[in-house]
């Protein structure tokens, strides 16, 4: 993948403010350090993403997180992402119709017309979260997918309490080539 003398792949990190983009960026970089053969613990802190934060994830890609405030200007990095995830909180029924338009406008944009993307239902782990099928149905998902030119993927997460964190290493992998 990212062999001597090649740049690591960076995967952009978008969506709404509070989704958890964030501590998923923490817990995959956590993941891909111990290479998932132990149990990460209890979540580290994190601070609301005002601007961009870049974060390594070991042998995989890096990942840039933009801020939910930084909606307008997410397509200044649009043209550096070999890859996209874009996380929905999966609790928060208030923020899908926003979640909804932002994700159809950036899979509109023209330098991300190939790239994969990752749809990232997070916060599976509080009570009132929405499961896969009634967020697929609330975002229809399916009309999405079949309108779209790149690739589209969907899991469920929690970063809290890491479900879903190892698939979604896979995905990333496997998206920027590196199939391990």
């Amino acid at each position: 993948m990212a062999g001597a003398g090649r740049p690591v792949p960076t995967c952009l990190l978008l969506g709404a403010t509070g989704g958890g983009k964030s501590l998923l960026a923490k817990r995959l970089r956590q993941l891909s350090t111990v290479g998932g053969a132990v149990e990460l613990g209890e979540p580290p802190a994190t601070q609301p993403t005002v601007g961009t934060d870049l974060t390594a994830l070991r042998r995989v890609a890096v990942l840039r997180e933009l801020g939910g405030c930084m909606g307008p200007v997410w397509p200044s990095y649009y043209g550096e992402g070999r890859a996209l995830m874009f996380v929905v909180d999966a609790a928060d029924p208030t923020q899908v119709s926003s979640s909804c338009v932002q994700l159809l406008s950036v899979l509109c944009a023209p330098p991300l017309a190939s790239v994969p993307v990752l749809v990232v239902f997070n916060k599976i782990d509080l009570p009132c979260y929405m499961s896969l099928a009634e967020m697929k149905s609330l975002f229809r998902m399916q009309d999405i997918v079949s309108c779209a030119t790149q690739p589209i993927t969907t899991l469920e997460t929690s970063a809290r309490d890491s479900t879903g964190l190892r698939d979604v290493l896979q995905w990333l992998r496997a998206a920027l080539g590196d199939p391990r």
